[in-house]
């Protein structure tokens, strides 16, 4: 999940996974494995990404069991 999130920002920004590996100090393994959902990155590292991709990270917690839209126009049940 927080991976294709990464994904779909990068994308939106027109990055390659190896120009967001040197905003953040990383490798592009690394974050083709943050993409593929192989590992689970810090809040700091999700920020550092964020912010490299002129984005803002949000987190949020919502109610079990609500449907909700996701960025790319569908539905996602929570829970």
């Amino acid at each position: 999940m927080v991976g294709s999130a990464v994904r779909a920002a990068r994308r939106r920004a027109g990055m390659s996974q190896t120009e967001l590996a040197a905003l953040t100090g990383t490798s592009q393994p690394a974050v083709a494995r943050l993409e593929k959902g192989q590992v689970s990155p810090t809040v700091i590292t999700l920020d550092r990404i964020a912010r490299a991709l002129g984005a803002e990270l949000v987190i949020d917690f919502e109610p079990q069991g609500q449907v909700r839209r996701t960025s790319q126009g569908g539905e996602a049940r929570s829970g």
